[in-house]
């Protein structure tokens, strides 16, 4: 009897360290899924999305128009945005947030990529990692009407007002102009309103988002004949600083859009949505 009973609390604890073992595994398995950086190119296909991060202030590049009366964020990179997530099969989700923020997002892992227009600089370059190049941007400048005899050349902008949105490349140009006396805000749109009430002489800006901001605004233009060198040859995608498998990825994705035309698809019909 006394047998049987040692035989059966054996058993009983033979089934139970098997039983550890088994869960042991389990949690190991889930605890190395869960390792896996959520940024990364495993970690967007485990948790199904991809979050991108950008600053709905820059038409046509991205902005905030009303859809059927629903506030949506349109533009040539959201477009761009949608691509990648169809891609790599998962769904897309939309930060928005002031420009100056969005390269701290990365490096806490709050964004998985960064697509806002932004010029891969050699400063930013320290801080992040950068695709190739998807669009060639030029900057220029946007004035009142008013100051139309009095801002036609770069040697103009000497000792004047000029006003440019925080964190950008067009920022540190600007600081680079002699007596100039700069404004940095964090949105395009309180750019545009600070040359509406004249509180500013000039606003620099990418190109086409001066164009666009001239369309929507009578009393602003651009000033024809001004290119302002942006210090890099475009715009790409930003990433965390050493994610190359996803760097390397999108640059794939990239050169394919490129070759079907999408690129410059995308780019004409966000003009032309905001420009209507």
């Amino acid at each position: 009897m006394k047998k049987k009973i040692s035989l059966l609390l054996v058993l009983v604890l033979l089934i139970s360290i098997l039983s550890g073992c088994g869960k042991a595994q389990v949690e190991s398995s889930d605890k190395v899924k869960s390792e896996v950086e959520s940024y990364t190119l495993e970690g967007i296909k485990n948790k199904g999305k991809i979050i991108m991060g950008t600053s709905a202030d820059y038409p046509p590049f991205e902005t905030h128009v009303m859809v059927d009366g629903v506030d949506q964020i349109v533009g040539f990179d959201i477009e761009l945005g949608k691509y990648i997530a169809d891609e790599l099969g998962v769904e897309l989700e939309i930060k928005d947030m002031d420009f100056d923020k969005l390269l701290g997002g990365l490096s806490t892992g709050m964004l998985d990529i960064v697509i806002a227009a932004m010029n891969p600089s050699p400063e930013r370059l320290e801080e992040a990692n950068f695709t190739d190049i998807y669009y060639e941007s030029k900057h220029t400048v946007l004035i009142h009407k008013d100051n139309a005899s009095n801002i036609t050349t770069l040697e103009d902008l000497n000792g004047k007002r000029i006003g440019v949105q925080l964190g950008t490349t067009q920022e540190k140009f600007a600081a680079s102009i002699e007596g100039a006396d700069v404004l940095s805000l964090t949105t395009n749109p309180e750019l545009v309103m600070n040359l509406k009430t004249k509180k500013i002489d000039c606003a620099i800006m990418e190109e086409f988002v001066a164009k666009s901001f001239a369309k929507a605004n009578d009393d602003l233009i651009v000033v024809e004949g001004i290119n302002i060198d942006s210090g890099s040859e475009g715009v790409a995608i930003a990433l965390k600083k050493g994610n190359n498998e996803l760097t390397e990825k999108l640059n794939e994705i990239l050169a394919d859009a490129k070759a079907k035309g999408l690129i410059e698809k995308w780019f004409v019909e966000a003009f032309e949505l905001y420009n209507d």
